[in-house]
């Protein structure tokens, strides 16, 4: 019984501590944060109504350090949720110029709106906020596709990707815009492909200080076929041999080995080929030569001889 009277007195004790040691946690708190503090603050500059025919140039100041004095509480506040100000273009250009300066002290005086009292901000860290427009130009880039395709066992591609149209029209700072050679697609990831493709794509985005990129997406379009292996067994032929001298070629013919798709391999025939061999370009050390193809198919690939090489025997 007394346990449990002593128990209990004990954790009213406990609870009354807590609630004290709350509110004098509370009254520290406040007292401290009600003081003046100075603190260095970061704040972000928003320009507005900027003209159609320009865009801000690269190297404007977008933000500017200072300090502030002001209670704790406040500097919290703007720690956390991070202050801008706002600069109306239209107040300050003059339409014969594409630049304007704003002096240290109209600037302390914007930021001091943003924080109830010009007083309270010093040292910032420009001495005055120098603004640059360029004008905007159009330029036309080619599309360069970021891909990962993969076939399925037996296809593959007979062309490269196209895209229709197969450039886009970007705008921007003419600094800018110069120096962009191409813009890339968004990652085209495929696999097991076996048939024909044709999608819409977006396009990304060179910079984020371009103003537009147009048109936004393009269609890219991959031919693919069904391949089978060829193979022909083909004479070979001799050019630029001096009318005074007989060989004979050993081999005299040679196996070709090519990929084709499924659909065109019906249509091949020998006639369609041509090995050659340049006399002119015999190896005289080795008495050999290479075998090319002066003529084939369009639609043919991996192409392998054997044998690599022709031996020859001169007759005289």
């Amino acid at each position: 019984m007394f346990k449990g009277i002593f128990r209990n007195l004990n954790k009213k004790k406990v609870k009354r501590f807590l609630l004290f040691l709350t509110l004098a946690t509370i009254f520290w708190v406040f007292t401290k944060f009600s003081r003046e503090f100075t603190a260095s603050l970061n704040t972000k500059i928003e320009y507005l109504n900027i003209p159609e025919t320009t865009a801000l140039s690269e190297n404007t100041v977008r933000d500017v350090d200072f300090d502030l004095t002001a209670n704790g509480f406040e500097i919290l506040y703007y720690k956390v949720k991070k202050p801008s100000i706002e600069i109306n273009i239209e107040d300050y250009l003059d339409n014969k110029k594409f630049n304007f300066e704003i002096p240290n002290k109209n600037l302390v005086g914007l930021i001091g709106l943003k924080f109830g009292s010009s007083r309270a901000i010093k040292n910032l860290s420009i001495e005055d906020l120098k603004v640059q427009l360029d004008p905007i130009v159009l330029k036309s880039v080619p599309i360069k596709a970021l891909k990962s395709i993969s076939y399925k066992n037996g296809f593959k591609a007979v062309d490269s990707l196209k895209f229709t149209p197969d450039s886009v029209l970007i705008s921007g700072p003419k600094k800018l815009i110069n120096d962009i050679k191409y813009v890339e697609t968004e990652h085209i990831k495929i696999k097991n492909v076996d048939r024909n493709i044709s999608r819409k794509i977006a396009i990304s985005k060179p910079s984020k200080d371009v103003i537009a990129v147009k048109p936004q997406e393009v269609t890219a379009n991959l031919k693919v076929a069904e391949f089978s292996q060829g193979e022909f067994t083909l004479p070979v032929e001799i050019v630029n041999l001096p009318p005074n001298i007989e060989i004979k070629l050993v081999p005299s013919t040679i196996t070709l080995k090519f990929d084709v798709s499924v659909e065109e391999f019906a249509d091949l025939k020998k006639e369609n080929f041509r090995v050659v061999c340049d006399y002119s370009k015999m190896n005289k050390e080795g008495k050999f030569m290479i075998p090319f193809l002066e003529s084939k198919p369009e639609n043919i690939y991996n192409i392998v001889f054997e044998p690599k090489k022709i031996d020859l025997l001169i007759v005289k």
